[in-house]
């Protein structure tokens, strides 16, 4: 009786992740191998091996720096995702008169399409966007409007704009998942309003700041539509593969799919050192 109800238990887990396992495989591991055997395919070859994609992108200057803007950018609208939705997080757990408004208005960006967003963005910040315009009408003494757009700090703003809801929203689910208890207890001890938020509030949130981050990490890492229509002349990677499959002829599919393998290695070694930051820090508490 033991083993047929083992048995049938494992058909019926077997059976409930076939669907979800088919389509990891499916639509993840195979179009992933596809790409990396092309990466390793001579341009427009079908047959035969080379590594020469990975050194000429590698070993150009220029290609790491764009590995580096990658980066660089994506660190830098993670770190004020968190500046930026801690505050806004604490506000909204409060549920202030016009909460459930706020909410939506953070959550706009997740369902606004990037292209859109970006359209948008250059409007608002652009030489004569509504920025400017309001600026100096408030700044007369200012001759020359702002310059937001085609800059790097525009393109962290525009980042941040599109990606920081995953930080709030898990900070903002971690904050409301707190029982009041604690903090009742924390203020009965004697602690203030700063030590309640460094020594009790931040910490219990870490976890949540933590998940939430690098799902922003992720998504500004593999950022496209924002940078390409707003990036000018900077261009991180995934506009680096549109132009290696667009601007050539015939399209350098080989090239461009070391690419994008060279950007998987680095989003999943980003991930591997953040997770064992975590642990070691979670170990320290």
């Amino acid at each position: 009786m033991k083993h047929a109800s083992a048995r049938a238990e494992a058909v019926v887990t077997g059976t409930l992740l076939f669907p979800a396992a088919a389509a990891f495989l499916g639509l993840f591991c195979y179009p992933m191998l596809l790409t990396v055997i092309l990466s390793l395919r001579p341009e427009g070859a079908d047959t035969g091996w080379t590594f020469s994609h990975y050194l000429t992108f590698l070993g150009d200057a220029d290609s790491r720096g764009v590995v580096l803007l990658t980066f660089g950018l994506a660190l830098a609208a993670t770190l004020t995702s968190i500046a930026v939705s801690v505050p806004i997080a604490l506000a909204l757990r409060r549920r202030l008169p016009g909460h459930r408004l706020f909410r939506v208005v953070v959550l706009i960006p997740l369902v606004v399409p990037g292209l859109i967003g970006a359209l948008g963005l250059l409007i608002f910040w652009g030489p004569r966007g509504w920025f400017n315009l309001l600026l100096t009408q408030a700044v007369p003494i200012l001759s020359r409007p702002l310059v937001v757009t085609y800059t790097l700090p525009g393109l962290v703003l525009f980042y941040l704009w599109l990606y920081f809801p995953y930080t709030c929203v898990t900070t903002l689910a971690a904050l409301e998942g707190l029982d009041p208890a604690i903090e009742e207890a924390a203020e009965v001890a004697g602690a203030g309003r700063w030590q309640l938020l460094r020594y009790v509030l931040l910490p219990l949130a870490t976890p949540g700041i933590l998940a939430g981050s690098v799902l922003t990490f992720m998504a500004a890492f593999g950022a496209f539509s924002v940078p390409l229509v707003a990036g000018g002349n900077y261009r991180p990677l995934a506009v680096e593969i549109y132009k290696q499959i667009s601007v050539p002829i015939p399209p350098h599919w080989s090239g461009a799919s070391a690419i994008a393998v060279v950007m998987g290695v680095v989003q999943v070694g980003f991930l591997v050192v953040y997770m064992r930051a975590v642990r070691r820090l979670g170990g320290r508490r």
